[in-house]
């Protein structure tokens, strides 16, 4: 897992293009535009449920009015049932009770059509109340699947946006809602850290720098803090993240927590730091090349018995070195495989069919930037060697490259590489070593530790180079 133990803990430094900002706001804007909403449909809908109340507290009270001159008809009509008995008792005799009965049945009267009057006047009520608690109702009904739709279209928009993490803690720091992107990301399921503290997500320098507290309280006065750092997961790995915490507050402006949007930038911090170490490593290897080329420069100018036998050999030498950087060009300057490398640096010397006198084998390697230069050069001065008095000056010679891996030391590996030609005209030893001979013998051994040896025995050159593995070569 790449780490960042550079980064300094607590320091919020926005990446430019870790975080598509179109991306981050669009999602940012939803969530809020849907909490937005949400909160004016659910005012809409407490508004609406008071108002229904309010009716069916008046309609109980018609009601109950009903009920009351219910029960004074059945008083008067008790009485005047109980005067008619008694006048039928005195068998209407009595003008007295003549009298008495014409004033019951006159308050009869009067009562029974304030009776009716007053319950005309309360069906009415009841129709009017009733229309309007079932408008009541049918509104309250359609704001409550407008909020249900708020609440399904945002936990829509919050469970598909599964390459961020989005999710919301109290003003403890605590979670209280965590989408599958979060899930993804660290690790945990919402089960696991609903109402947990989100300190245990960053990595313990910021959890002792107090970052989490300090992210929540930029968040609070300023709006928005950014994020961008490294966070560790439930198996302990870490990644590192890009995304903003913004506050949660109701409809009073009141501070009820926070929402965090996180995107993994893991690969692409990966890739700038790689590109950065890969941008130091080919400054060095420039350097290291032009330092080499001046050598070279001067060593075939101290050798060189005339200006144009100068640039002959000085123009070979540095297309060989241009064939190894177009070989670590290819590779991303990471290495160059050393079968190409022979091969490439043969090229020029074999044409047609001439390239069957040339046997190359070997298992595959590869070699460091710096062995994949020096090893280009040396096989290019063996080549031209042979070209011009070995085996490749005639048409009956050979040349065989092989090597192999010795690990009879198994702490001491070395890449055993042999050059030998057979079949070319009888070799003499030159009576003194030029540059091309030296830079085969010396300098692999100076640069890597190598051991060389150059051998010009009479049937034809031979040349053994043993490579230590750990310096020479990057992987098998």
């Amino acid at each position: 897992m790449p780490q960042d133990p550079g980064l300094p803990a607590g320091q919020a430094q926005r990446r430019g293009g870790d975080l598509r900002d179109d991306e981050l706001e669009q999602a940012t804007v939803a969530a809020e535009d849907a909490r937005e909403e949400t909160a004016v449909l659910t005012l809409e809908r407490d508004a609406v449920v008071a108002e229904l109340r309010a009716m069916r507290a008046v309609l109980a009270e018609e009601r109950a009015r009903h009920t009351r001159r219910d029960a004074v008809a059945n008083v008067v009509r008790q009485r005047f049932e109980a005067a008619v008995s008694e006048l039928s008792k005195r068998r209407l005799g009595s003008q007295v009770a003549e009298e008495e009965l014409r004033v019951a049945l006159e308050e009869l009267q009067v009562t029974g059509e304030q009776l009716a009057e007053a319950n005309v006047a309360l069906a009415q009520a009841n129709e009017r109340l009733e229309q309007e608690v079932a408008e009541r109702t049918a509104e309250l009904a359609a704001t409550n699947a407008a909020l249900r739709g708020s609440e399904r279209r945002l936990r829509m928009i919050i469970e598909s946006a599964t390459d961020y993490a989005i999710f919301t803690i109290d003003q403890e720091g605590r979670v209280t809602s965590w989408n599958p992107g979060a899930e993804q990301l660290f690790g945990q399921s919402e089960a696991e850290v609903l109402g947990r503290t989100t300190d245990t997500m960053f990595i313990p320098d910021d959890r002792a720098a107090g970052l989490p507290e300090l992210e929540m309280r930029q968040a609070g006065a300023h709006g928005r803090a950014e994020d961008d750092r490294w966070h560790v997961r439930a198996d302990g790995t870490r990644f590192f993240v890009n995304g903003a915490m913004m506050p949660l507050r109701d409809e009073e402006g009141q501070l009820q927590g926070f929402l965090k949007i996180l995107r993994d930038r893991t690969a692409p911090r990966a890739e700038e730091e790689r590109r950065r170490v890969q941008l130091e490593e080919m400054t060095h290897r420039i350097k290291n090349t032009l330092t080499v080329v001046q050598t070279v420069a001067v060593q075939t100018q101290r050798h060189a018995a005339t200006p144009d036998a100068f640039r002959r050999t000085f123009g070979a030498r540095l297309a060989a070195l241009a064939r190894s950087h177009d070989l670590l060009m290819r590779g991303g300057w990471e290495g160059a495989s050393l079968r190409e490398i022979v091969e490439r640096t043969m090229d020029p010397y074999i044409a047609g069919n001439e390239a069957e006198r040339v046997t190359i084998d070997g298992l595959p390697l590869l070699l460091t930037p710096a062995a994949a230069l020096s090893l280009n050069l040396a096989f290019h001065e063996l080549a031209t060697n042979a070209t011009k008095y070995g085996a490749l000056s005639g048409s009956e010679g050979e040349v065989e490259i092989r090597w192999t891996v010795d690990r009879t030391d198994h702490n001491a590996a070395v890449v055993d590489i042999t050059w030998r030609e057979r079949g070319g005209p009888p070799v003499h030893p030159p009576e003194s070593r030029g540059f091309g001979s030296r830079l085969v013998e010396q300098a692999l051994a100076q640069e890597f530790g190598a051991e060389v040896r150059l051998d010009f025995a009479r049937e034809g050159v031979a040349c053994r180079i043993r490579l230590p593995f750990t310096v020479g070569v990057v992987a098998q």
